[in-house]
């Protein structure tokens, strides 16, 4: 992996055409991956972004099946791991705005431990607080102060991208592409993922968004309605992002129609558009060296989220290997910190807090500080070959 993140200061293309790869094969072929995979073109993305993928497959094969939730990620990932948690004796409050982070500052005047957080008008202290947000997550959530250390300010020079989300409804099955009749027929019960089409994850080269699929099929649990065909799902990319949302349904629909012509007899009876200003950090050459570690300057606060410095990419994927490399520090540093919790019978005195609490940040269930009961189960190290920090981890402090 250090040598595929040595590459980050390169795109893909200046990487893929120096070997002698051709400029057909990145239009029609790399451009609608780099798109899938960070929104931006193989002009624009880091060819570590694209390489880390590539290194993955080559080294787990089994990484390159493509799988799809049977329904909603609320039900089908959220829901369990909620669960799991809860079984284990952890309390997740939602809709539970964080004012500020309560902090004791050093002699130095940099801040030193982490108190607690400011919950609506309430002081709740913590002995450790771990910050899982996304990016534009954790630049609201970090006070101002926290900019004094390098490992938090290189945080602000990462930006996101804007994506549109758009959902199509039609009356029959879009990806059918032999029977006529099969296209047409939304008889009978179908929620078994047996409906005509193309049970798959789709890209092509062909249309602004790269990736797409029909959640009747590929998440039918939730998607697929009886009576009703395709629920076509894709992703606009900047691109697209500034239309208004009728435009987008409109650009998104005729595009659809010229990858499956003869969709063009069904009728679109819904649609839904979902902005989101900022999704993924932009992954342009030169940002690796600005993604914090998951341990911090500051002993007893932690950080979690795909932004975070890991070996694969800002996505769910990446998110899960933050929160195993998370634990890792958590548990690296539990002695320390349960030493100086036993030392919190009250604010020693001379301590300063701070008390400039900002107005309430839109964090709902952003930043959490849980409570967990280890019953021996939680291994840090599994399913991942990537859990501990890589050797070119950026330094601590």
């Amino acid at each position: 992996m250090d040598m595929v993140r040595d590459l980050d200061d390169m795109t893909f293309t200046e990487w893929f055409t120096g070997l002698g790869g051709s400029r057909g094969s990145i239009d029609r072929m790399w451009d609608p991956i780099a798109y899938a995979l960070g929104f931006i073109d193989c002009d624009k993305i880091s060819a570590r972004c694209m390489l880390t993928i590539f290194m993955l497959f080559a080294i787990r094969t089994e990484a390159s099946v493509l799988r799809m939730l049977d329904g909603s990620p609320q039900t089908f990932l959220h829901d369990p791991i909620v669960k799991y948690l809860e079984d284990r004796g952890a309390t997740i409050h939602l809709r539970t705005a964080i004012r500020d982070i309560a902090y004791e500052t050093g002699a130095d005047g940099l801040p030193s431990k982490i108190t607690g957080l400011q919950v609506r008008n309430e002081l709740r202290e913590f002995d450790a607080v771990v910050c899982a947000c996304d990016l534009p997550g954790v630049k609201k959530v970090l006070p101002k102060p926290f900019r004094q250390f390098p490992a938090f300010d290189n945080i602000y020079e990462l930006d996101a991208v804007p994506i549109a989300t758009v959902q199509l409804r039609f009356d029959g099955w879009v990806t059918e592409l032999r029977d006529g009749h099969k296209m047409h027929d939304v008889s009978g019960d179908l929620s078994d993922g047996r409906a005509p089409g193309i049970d798959n994850l789709l890209y092509s080269a062909d249309a602004e968004f790269s990736c797409f699929a029909d959640l009747a099929l590929t998440s039918p649990g939730e998607y697929y309605k009886e009576g009703e065909g395709s629920l076509m799902q894709a992703v606009m990319d900047s691109r697209a992002y500034n239309r208004p949302d009728d435009v987008i349904v409109q650009d998104t629909l005729d595009q659809m129609h010229r990858l499956f012509p003869s969709s063009r007899e069904l009728k679109c009876t819904w649609s839904n558009v979902v902005k989101l200003g900022q999704s993924l950090y932009r992954e342009k050459p030169g940002q690796d060296k600005f993604r914090p570690s998951q341990a911090t300057p500051i002993p007893n606060f932690f950080l979690a989220g795909s932004y975070t410095y890991q070996d694969y990419i800002d996505s769910m994927e990446g998110a899960t290997k933050s929160g195993l490399m998370c634990a890792d520090e958590i548990i690296n540093a539990a002695d320390a910190i349960k030493r100086e919790a036993a030392t919190n019978v009250g604010l020693p005195e001379g301590k300063v807090i701070n008390k400039n609490f900002r107005e309430p940040l839109d964090m709902t269930a952003a930043t959490a500080a849980v409570a967990f009961v280890d019953d021996g189960s939680f291994d840090a190290n599994e399913n991942t070959d990537m859990a501990m920090r890589p050797e070119s981890a950026p330094t601590i402090g």
